[in-house]
């Protein structure tokens, strides 16, 4: 084989392993975007990122792969404010006729209100909703998501420091009212994939059974990588999979640091993880969002389908190509201390 063919070969199965993982969206007016969330409002989806540290804007599509830039839908207060540095992890969701976007803001989580889902979003408080001494958390907190469950419940799941981050969950009274205990349900491992580092929540009910999906390592990292953990009810106590991490660094095919996920269903019905990737294979923010299939074995198993939902029922999800696993992981759990408001609204949840 001449050097030229055999460079061709590489540059072609290069592509092939590339094109599995998913290429990034093309958002206009968008250069590095991170910590996709995603809302279905009628026959519209509305991605929201983390694309800059002083406001949030929001892109539509219709099918999730051509995208409109809709512009600025929550504006930085100024320097007066508590919330006018470090914003990133935007998420919206709708309750009745009122849009709400939880977001973290200067290693707090804060909560804005507007009657779209493009805004303008006004905060509802002039301090944190959460962290700060605020809803019974007096450290940092971050990475705020909602869960409705099939019973109408909501839950608020966010990422706190004890000192290093866990993930815990406490009920909502309403969109802005959190009652009851908050509960760590999910606890990073030291030497293992996660690194001190569980963050990133993300809910998903599958046959009765729910998936806390999180992230570990560190999303400035290109082994940022993305887990679950599973529990009858939203509470908890959660069992980690112990083939974690289900999505993970790939150095062959450039495909550095997966996650800070989100989870939609496509217009074709089918389930959909969107999450974000590292250019680089060097510590940075540099990064951009992908999407891939979401799918599940017979057994209830959870796993990425780069090249479709079709692993066998006698397969091992651990096995496969697609989801190796690149170091030892640490089985815990924690037993401590969503659906659609509407048919309007197809969140990213199940």
């Amino acid at each position: 084989m001449t050097r030229l063919a055999a460079a061709i070969c590489i540059l072609a199965l290069a592509t092939t392993v590339w094109a599995g993982y998913g290429p990034p969206l093309d958002l206009p007016n968008a250069e590095m975007t991170a910590d996709p969330a995603i809302i279905k409002v009628d026959d519209v989806y509305y991605l929201y990122v983390t694309a800059s540290t002083i406001d949030f804007e929001c892109w539509s599509s219709t099918d999730l792969d051509t995208w409109v830039y809709e512009g600025v839908v929550w504006e930085n207060p100024g320097a007066q404010a508590w919330n006018h540095v470090d914003l990133w992890a935007p998420e919206v969701h709708r309750d009745g006729d009122d849009f709400y976007l939880y977001y973290a803001a200067d290693m707090r989580i804060g909560v804005a209100r507007a009657d779209n889902p493009l805004g303008p979003f006004v905060d509802v408080f002039d301090h944190p909703f959460v962290g700060n001494g605020y809803n019974g958390v007096a450290g940092l907190a971050i990475d705020a998501h909602v869960f409705v469950d099939n019973d109408g419940r909501r839950y608020f799941y966010y990422a706190g420091y004890a000192p290093f981050s866990v993930i815990r969950v406490a009920e909502m009274a309403d969109m802005t009212t959190l009652v009851g205990e908050h509960r760590t349900v999910v606890e990073p491992g030291i030497l293992n994939w996660e690194l001190f580092v569980t963050e990133a929540p993300w809910m998903v009910e599958h046959e009765g059974t729910c998936y806390l999906m999180y992230s570990g390592y560190g999303a400035d990292r290109p082994s940022y990588a993305v887990g679950y953990a599973t529990a009858d009810n939203p509470m908890g106590s959660f069992d980690e999979f112990s083939g974690n991490p289900i999505l993970h660094r790939d150095d062959a095919a450039a495909f550095y640091g997966p996650g800070h996920n989100c989870v939609i269903t496509a217009p074709d019905g089918s389930l959909k993880i969107v999450y974000h990737t590292k250019v680089e294979q060097t510590v940075g923010w540099d990064r951009r969002i992908r999407i891939n299939d979401l799918c599940f074995t017979t057994d209830g198993e959870m796993y990425i389908g780069f090249d479709g939902c079709n692993i066998d029922d006698d397969d091992d999800v651990a096995d496969d190509d697609t989801v190796q696993v690149d170091d030892d992981t640490d089985e815990n759990s924690v037993d401590d201390d969503d659906d659609d408001d509407d048919d309007n609204d197809d969140g990213c949840g199940c």
